[in-house]
C-alpha cells in the first residue's frame, strides 16, 4: 500500500521536474533573445555628439510612447504566461477535488 508520504514526494518530485523544464525553456529563449538582441544592437549607427539637439518635450513624448509600448508587450506577456500555466492549475484543482472525493469516509 502507498503511504501518503510517498505520494506527496511523488508529486513533489513530478513538480520539480515540471518546473526544471520550463526554467531550462525560459533559459534557453532568453539566451536566444539577447544573442539575437546584441546583433541587433551592434548594427545600430553610434551616436554622436554632432547629432542634432532633441527638443525636451519630444524626448518626453518618445519616452512615455515607448513606455506605453513596453508596458503592452508586458501585458501580453503576462496573460500568455497565465494561459499557458491554466492546463496544469486545472489539473491540480481536479487531483485535489479527487483526493477529497476519495478521502471523504463512505457512509
Amino acid at each position: 500500500m502507498t503511504t501518503t508520504r510517498e505520494i506527496t514526494s511523488e508529486v513533489q518530485e513530478k513538480v520539480l521536474d515540471s518546473v526544471k523544464v520550463g526554467q531550462r525553456a525560459i533559459i534557453d529563449s532568453v539566451r536566444s533573445w539577447a544573442t539575437t538582441s546584441e546583433t541587433f544592437f551592434s548594427k545600430l549607427p553610434e551616436l554622436s555628439s554632432t547629432a542634432t539637439a532633441v527638443k525636451p518635450a519630444d524626448l518626453f513624448e518618445t519616452s512615455f510612447a515607448f513606455t506605453e509600448r513596453l508596458l503592452a508587450s508586458q501585458r501580453d506577456f503576462a496573460t500568455q504566461l497565465f494561459e499557458a500555466a491554466l492546463p496544469v492549475t486545472r489539473a491540480a484543482t481536479a487531483a485535489a477535488g479527487a483526493s477529497a472525493q476519495a478521502a471523504k469516509p463512505k457512509v
